[in-house]
């Protein structure tokens, strides 16, 4: 499956108990089998909520740190062998960030309940070579950076990380109903910022 973001390709996971399980057991390599696999794809998310690198990968090792001592002691064998471990991590990270972004007193942004379209559909990404390709993904990443903060974790979480709208859900604590409506209407902020750069995109 490729992802629609980079147009990479993405193999899909399985929730993560066993992982969880074997963390909690503290199997030698099972905590940097975790890190490996999760660590990348949560400081991307991280730093699409914070617009910073050095705060995302503050947050990521704080979250990381956490996880740890909730699987090897907090959580019994069943809670971890029954945990959606993404959808989990990804929580953690997301509550971190929006801390620190309280801590630093950011300025309020619009919300993205105030926006609404009545024209969209799918995200579809361009074709071209390689350097083509970095340089649409470059300039998506600064429209990103023009959205408010809900509008690119949901598009970040959907189109980059493909996560399905029920793991959305539990990430964000939302309905799945109610995601649909928000990602809709971040497409459309994330179209008119790409507009306002003079790119078109199928969207």
């Amino acid at each position: 499956m490729k992802n629609s973001w980079t147009g990479g390709e993405v193999t899909v996971q399985p929730d993560g108990g066993e992982l969880a399980v074997a963390v909690h057991r503290c199997e030698p390599g099972a905590f940097e089998r975790l890190i490996d696999r999760f660590e990348r794809p949560l400081f991307t998310y991280a730093h699409g909520i914070l617009q910073n690198a050095f705060d995302a990968q503050e947050v990521v090792q704080d979250a990381m740190m956490r996880a740890h001592k909730a699987l090897t002691r907090q959580y019994d064998e069943a809670r971890c062998a029954a945990l959606l471990l993404r959808p989990w991590l990804f929580k953690t990270v997301r509550n971190l960030c929006l801390n620190k972004r309280r801590s630093k007193r950011s300025s309020l942004e619009q919300p993205l309940e105030s926006f609404d379209d009545g024209r969209l559909g799918p995200f579809v990404a361009l074709e071209g070579s390689e350097l083509e390709r970095k340089e649409e993904v470059e300039l998506l990443r600064r429209a990103m950076a023009l959205l408010p903060v809900d509008a690119r974790e949901l598009i970040v979480l959907r189109f980059m990380e493909e996560m399905s709208y029920a793991e959305i859900a539990k990430t964000v604590g939302s309905t799945e109903a109610a995601l649909r409506g928000k990602v809709f209407r971040s497409l459309k902020l994330l179209r008119d910022a790409l507009e306002q750069k003079g790119v078109a995109y199928a969207m």
